[in-house]
């Protein structure tokens, strides 16, 4: 439930979103120059290469399509599947059209601690239970990274925010 929390906040947050919706679910896709440069701003910020070095594998990690549900929501997401059932993770940053205040606010009335984080965007939180939120503007990108084995999801995290959120 409290896993469910978090979707339900990012899609009544992106509900004001003018965004156009992303391609369909159930495709993986492959990422181009022009996916880059003109796709989902989220696609923008994280791109394969990024999500190569926050998963820490060289191989296998491809784009998953992300349609961003009924909300639109502006999301871009790398995963792998290892050869072993539990080998596998997920990395995924999604963008919103909303001030980071608005953001931690909506957060913390569903009950999460927001933790700062020094040096990240114009303002960065952090949270084990919701990702990293991270403020740059009027836009918060939130960066979840999760993966089998990954003990340091956190300081993952904050790297991939350092390195990514100029993008935003």
């Amino acid at each position: 439930m409290r896993a469910l929390i978090p979707t339900l906040l990012l899609v009544s947050l992106a509900a004001c979103s003018d965004q156009d919706p992303a391609p369909p679910v159930g495709k993986v896709v492959t990422e181009t120059e022009s996916t880059i440069t003109s796709g989902p701003v989220a696609c923008r910020v994280l791109t394969l290469t990024d999500a190569k070095s926050a998963l820490g594998r060289e191989t296998d990690v491809e784009k998953l399509e992300a349609d961003g549900g009924p909300a639109g929501l502006d999301i871009c997401q790398y995963g792998y599947q290892g050869e072993a059932m539990l080998d596998m993770g997920n990395v995924s940053v999604t963008v919103q059209p909303v001030d980071l205040a608005s953001v931690k606010a909506a957060a913390e009335e569903q009950g999460y601690k927001l933790e700062p984080v020094i040096g990240v965007g114009d303002a960065a939180y952090y949270s084990s239970d919701i990702g990293l939120y991270v403020g740059k503007g009027n836009k918060t990108a939130i960066y979840l990274l999760a993966a089998h084995g990954m003990t340091d999801a956190k300081d993952r995290s904050i790297s991939l925010a350092r390195a990514t959120v100029e993008r935003l």
